[in-house]
């Protein structure tokens, strides 16, 4: 085993367990990343396989990351009494979540988003992301 394959290894092996001790906060991407490199080993000496693979990682990741809710609000049930009328008006609670794009998620008063969309989001845009890197890389290599 050459020097390079167990530098490629132990790199993997490396942002495998960052990204598993840092699963909490930011490890998934690193996580993920570490176990394709670990999967893509056999072929770590085609650029047209390896950086595909871990770009559509990343741009999974960020697209998650932009679409999926962060963060919730909640309005109450009881609303201020409107002028002349004899007791507070009850409303619907409402839960509204946000994301990075500014796209609404809204409800009813226990609303829970989905996080299926910001997951197919990521799918198709990694899948997009890993085909269009694979067709320049291919472009470069075939000499013209």
């Amino acid at each position: 085993m050459s020097m390079k394959s167990v530098a490629y290894l132990a790199l993997a092996v490396v942002v495998c367990a960052f990204g598993f001790l840092a699963l909490l906060s930011i490890g998934a991407p690193f996580l993920l990343t570490g176990v394709a490199m670990l999967l893509v080993y056999p072929w770590r000496s085609r650029p047209t396989v390896l950086w595909p693979t871990l770009a559509s990682i990343w741009a999974l990741s960020a697209t998650y990351v932009l679409v999926a809710p962060i963060g919730c609000s909640s309005t109450g049930g009881r609303q201020p009494a409107i002028l002349g009328s004899p007791s507070p008006a009850i409303g619907r609670s409402v839960t509204t979540c946000t994301n990075l794009l500014g796209i609404d998620y809204s409800g009813g008063a226990n609303y829970n988003p989905p996080l299926l969309p910001a997951l197919l989001a990521g799918i198709s845009v990694a899948i997009v992301v890993a085909l269009l890197l694979r067709a320049v890389l291919v472009r470069r290599a075939v000499p013209a």
